[in-house]
């Protein structure tokens, strides 16, 4: 089976904010570090609840690649940063072997999938929803896992401003998602190019040349 990295994390921030809506408690959690002694009389309950009514109220779309529609702010993208084989963790001549006839094509691949947190420059919604972001990649190690991406890390930058491709009022929070996959497939369904006949149709003109595969 070949593991779709993109499509799997996608799923899981998708997932994981529908399920923080479902329960705004979960932001007590993520925001209890507001609550110390030295923050608690800057930021304490009011500030948190603040953010529990922003976020529940607020339309959050996950999009592969990104929107650069200027209105879709507050938004979550996911796009692929990295993908290559990894010889360092290959299986001698790419195959598991299974019994005595059944073989097992594997390809393990490092993934650097890039999330990139937009909002308003004027407010604190990407530092938000940043840490809600960060909350549901650690909180759903295990599904990512299952899902077949292994060795997950991340790494994050601060908040930059992308004039060439996003509107001038957009801002955004850069997180890299590292993981390693697993390719599979059945090696005995391999394919066969000796099977395939193609048919080359010439035809030339006094405007060139024209090719027709079949």
């Amino acid at each position: 089976m070949f593991i779709l990295p993109q499509v799997a994390l996608h799923r899981l921030i998708q997932e994981g904010i529908k399920a923080i809506k479902n329960k705004p408690e979960l932001l007590d959690e993520i925001f209890q570090y507001y609550k110390l002694d030295w923050a608690n009389s800057d930021y304490g309950d009011s500030y948190i609840q603040m953010i529990k009514t922003w976020f529940v109220d607020t339309k959050i779309p996950v999009v592969q690649a990104w929107s650069i529609n200027p209105q879709q702010v507050p938004q979550v993208a996911v796009r692929l940063a990295s993908e290559q084989e990894d010889q360092s963790k290959a299986a001698m001549g790419d195959h598991y072997y299974y019994g005595e006839e059944s073989t097992v094509g594997t390809s393990p691949f490092s993934v650097t999938l890039e999330i990139l947190v937009m909002a308003s420059r004027n407010s604190d919604e990407s530092l938000w929803l940043y840490y809600i972001i960060l909350y549901i990649l650690f909180k759903t190690k295990t599904r990512a896992h299952q899902m077949g991406l292994e060795l997950q890390t991340v790494s994050a930058s601060d908040l930059v401003r992308n004039n060439a491709v996003l509107a001038d009022n957009i801002w955004t929070r850069s997180i890299r998602f590292s993981t390693i996959v697993q390719h599979t497939w059945n090696d005995m369904d391999y394919l066969d190019i000796d099977d395939v006949e193609v048919e080359l149709d010439v035809e030339s003109s006094s405007t060139g040349i024209k090719v027709e595969g079949v």
